[in-house]
């Protein structure tokens, strides 16, 4: 349940103060990715979820999303027409997920009840230390966010 940090620069040519121009990897354990490997398990593709979701799922990317917004703008440009868009900034999703309503909805969703009790158990005793420059950190626990680059995460599923 303990992973390390490690910033990771995303434009090198950027502002190297600036702490949005780093992405937080965090590196998990062996045993960790043993557990995740297991818990897949338990795991299957999602076929229920929205068909117009794009991001996410297997197979998908937003660049399909992308193209379908252009081709949607230039169809009404193209006849004269006013276009109006909302855009919404995820770019901080993962770190805001409260995991205690994931788990909630994995219960109404019908997911396995033990599961839901080991994931709830793994993510609420969960420690961190950031690792930079040859020093690391004391640990610290986290209250919210899903794990990135996980086992269970990259495979774009959900737990059943």
């Amino acid at each position: 349940m303990e992973s390390v940090i490690l910033p990771q620069v995303k434009y090198k040519c950027a502002n190297l103060t600036d702490v949005d121009n780093y992405r937080a990897i965090a590196i998990s354990n062996a045993e960790t990715k043993i557990l995740e490997t297991v818990i897949l398990q338990y795991v299957n593709d999602v076929e229920n979820c929205d068909m117009y979701q794009f991001g996410f799922k297997k197979s998908h990317s937003t660049g399909l999303c992308t193209s379908a917004v252009k081709r949607t703008i230039d169809y009404y440009l193209k006849r004269g027409s006013y276009v109006f868009a909302c855009f919404i900034d995820f770019r901080k999703a993962f770190d805001m997920v409260n995991y205690w309503k994931l788990f909630a909805q994995m219960l109404r969703d019908g997911t396995d009840l033990c599961s839901v009790k080991l994931l709830a158990f793994w993510y609420s005793h969960q420690t961190l230390c950031v690792y930079w420059q040859g020093y690391c950190s004391d640990k610290f626990c986290v209250s919210n966010g899903t794990k990135q680059g996980g086992v269970i995460c990259l495979r774009g599923l959900s737990v059943h």
